[in-house]
């Protein structure tokens, strides 16, 4: 058996015949669909699940050998669904929405984009899978390169909403079958997909192939994948009527659950019955809740106001890319070839500059996956963060600043009402303000850091040495209390409190100094609540390959 094939079962291992996609840190598309991928893959050639019958198998064994329990048809789950079902196993999906995708399906405003944030890597802005390494030989096909493991789920750079829509429709018989929950041939195996089913209904009974496993003969290993592939079957028993489960048996189950609930209220959160510091205020989900912030100009409101003031707290990606979207209107790859596109040719090549940056980025990946449960690693994200600062004033320095370079940028690319505020120039004015618990933002792709820098820098050149306003990233604070404006009433709805004026109290988290200022758009970016149904993985941080390996 290949080391790729124990190496990946053991990274997502709970128990034998139990595995988990949920609990890491690498949460992107493109890392679900290559981990769901090589996960169906070594499941099958493992043996655990067998889709080739065994000599000492009757027939019913055999049958029950061949099946796999998904929970959830999300990305990672339709993904692996499909990948093992397309090598013979014979696979449910089990999904408490009514349709697939979940909150990707239903994201027309953001871009899903498989390479962007490999950057600075030469392939980051490739945008489709496989990668073509630089003088590497790629083996090709009738539509392009070719990985030795397709992807199930080819993935590209569309809207969330677009990107779903493509892949429901190029596996629409099985995603959406014309009767529910039918099963459907797909390749050597089959695929059924139970809408309106939540897997927290499950009861889940791997303790004959744990007990089996824990018990070592002389001589042999404690545990190995070929030990785990003749144990007893997992049994399921579901609380629904229909399938009615008793200790159905399965080869194996991974969950795809997805990654916790978003952080967007006050945490922790207030008695029954209490209103809290926060007043009931719940902000706008990354995925499922359009913000309002369109490309050009803002959503407006039925009585025509729209933002003028917008908050976002947080220190990671979701945080970042809000924050250059608030700035600019655009994020990522977007924002970059705009800022290319603002300067002669040749004139923004931060690339370059980005090898100590890229060696403190793999020193605090390492650190922080390997840290102990509850320890500060603030000094080494610090370290990263002081690269990534140098790497941005190495570019600062060499625009030409008596052709005012600097300056041409920041009007190319910031928002003209964020510039009217930061000049006081009349016309429409948005305040941005960005404010994080830590002296530095933590967790982050280095394309979102860059950039995040970089528009704050651009932003500070306009504000110039006005000392009367707030700078716009405000560290080591926090939101303590959010006050709406009567007669508006906080209900939980992000949509209803879209444009309407709030105060709210920030608080210096090492001094508690506290001063109220007022928003009309508060994202909150605070991370997600874990909340594996299979238990989690105990390193968060586990590096995830560009592409398939070779």
């Amino acid at each position: 058996m290949s080391e790729r094939i124990t190496q990946v079962l053991s990274l997502h291992r709970i128990t034998p015949r139990c595995y988990d996609l949920t609990s890491v840190r690498t949460g992107s598309v493109r890392d679900q669909l290559i981990r769901a991928t090589l996960l169906a893959d070594a499941l099958l050639r493992s043996g655990l699940v067998a889709v080739q019958r065994r000599d000492s198998d009757d027939e019913q064994k055999a049958i029950k050998r061949k099946r796999l329990l998904v929970l959830g048809a999300g990305v990672a789950g339709v993904a692996l669904g499909l990948s093992a079902a397309e090598q013979g196993a014979d696979v449910t999906i089990v999904e408490k929405e009514t349709y697939p995708f979940g909150t990707l399906a239903s994201c027309y405003w953001r871009t899903v984009d498989p390479t962007e944030y490999d950057w600075p890597h030469q392939h980051w802005n490739q945008g489709s899978l496989p990668i073509v390494l630089p003088g590497a030989p790629v083996a090709t096909g009738p539509g392009g390169p070719q990985s030795p493991i397709q992807l199930p789920l080819p993935p590209s750079r569309l809207t969330g909403s677009r990107l779903a829509g493509v892949w429901s429709s190029l596996h629409s018989s099985a995603l959406s079958p014309p009767v529910p929950d039918s099963t459907i041939a797909v390749g050597a195996g089959s695929l059924t997909i139970l809408y309106g089913r939540n897997a927290n209904d499950l009861t889940i009974d791997d303790s004959l192939a744990a007990s089996a496993l824990a018990t070592r003969v002389p001589g042999h290993p404690m545990l190995t994948v070929s030990d785990a592939a003749a144990t007893e079957l997992v049994r399921v028993t579901s609380g629904w009527t229909t399938p009615s489960w008793n200790s159905e048996k399965f080869a194996a189950i991974v969950s795809c659950i997805g990654f916790g609930e978003e952080i967007t209220s006050e945490r922790p959160p207030p008695p029954t019955g209490q209103r809290g510091n926060w007043n009931g205020f719940t902000g706008h989900h990354f995925w499922q809740d359009y913000d309002g912030m369109k490309r050009s100009g803002f959503f407006k409101r039925t009585n025509r106001t729209m933002p003028t003031a917008i908050l976002i707290s947080g220190s990671g990606d979701g945080a970042m890319q809000d924050f250059q979207r608030a700035a600019t209107g655009r994020f990522g790859r977007d924002l970059y070839e705009k800022i290319k596109s603002a300067l002669p040719t040749g004139r923004f090549t931060p690339e370059g500059f980005m090898q100590d940056a890229i060696l403190a980025e793999d020193y605090a990946r390492r650190a922080h996956g390997w840290r102990p449960i509850g320890a500060s690693i603030d000094a080494t994200f610090q370290h990263w963060h002081d690269a990534y600062e140098r790497a941005v004033n190495e570019v600062w320095s060499r625009w030409n600043s008596a052709t005012k370079e600097h300056e041409a940028v920041a009007k190319a690319v910031l928002r003209p009402e964020v510039i009217n505020e930061l000049t006081g120039s009349p016309g429409p004015r948005v305040t941005v303000r960005w404010v994080i618990r830590e002296s530095t933002p933590a967790y982050t792709y280095g394309l979102n850091r860059f950039l995040s820098l970089l528009v704050l820098r651009l932003m500070a050149l306009l504000q110039g040495a006005d000392h009367g306003r707030p700078h716009t990233l405000l560290t080591q604070h926090e939101i303590h209390a959010i006050s709406p404006h009567p007669p508006h009433v906080c209900s939980g709805n992000p949509a209803g409190c879209y444009a309407i004026v709030h105060d709210v109290l920030l608080r210096n988290v090492v001094t508690h100094a506290s001063v109220w200022n007022q928003f009309d758009l508060i994202l909150i970016r605070h991370g997600q609540e874990a909340s594996p149904l299979l238990g989690g993985a105990s390193v968060p941080e586990q590096q995830v390959p560009f592409d398939i390996p070779r």
